[in-house]
C-alpha cells in the first residue's frame, strides 16, 4: 500500500512539472511586461537608459517603438535561437508566445 502511495506521489509531481500549459494570452502587453521587460529590459540591457543596439523593452513605448522596427523579426530569431539574453535562455513558454503573438500578427502594436 505505501509503495502504491509513493508511485502516485511521484507520478503526480512529475506531471506537475511537465506539460504545463500556458495560459497567458498573447496580446502586446503579456509580451511587454511579463516577457521582454524582465528579461530583455534591464538597466544594464536594452532600456531605455541604455537603447542597446538601438533598442529598449523596459516601458511599454520603448517596447513597441522596439519591436514595430524592420528588426522585429530579428529580435524574434536571436531569442528563438537562444543567442538573448546573453546569460541564460528565455524559458520555452516565453518563447512559444512571442511566436504566438508574431504569427498574429503582432496585435497591439
Amino acid at each position: 500500500m505505501r509503495r502504491a502511495y509513493v508511485r502516485a506521489l511521484l507520478a503526480s509531481a512529475l506531471l506537475v512539472g511537465c506539460g504545463t500549459t500556458d495560459d497567458r494570452p498573447a496580446t502586446f502587453e503579456v509580451i511587454s511586461l511579463e516577457i521582454l521587460a524582465p528579461t530583455c529590459g534591464a538597466v544594464q540591457c536594452h532600456s531605455t537608459t541604455t537603447y542597446l543596439e538601438g533598442l529598449a523593452f523596459d516601458t511599454l513605448d520603448a517596447c513597441r517603438e522596439s519591436l514595430r522596427g524592420g528588426e522585429a523579426r530579428e529580435i524574434l530569431e536571436v531569442i528563438d535561437e537562444q543567442e538573448m539574453p546573453p546569460d541564460s535562455p528565455m524559458f520555452e513558454n516565453d518563447i512559444a508566445l512571442l511566436k504566438q503573438w508574431f504569427a498574429a500578427g503582432r496585435p497591439g502594436l
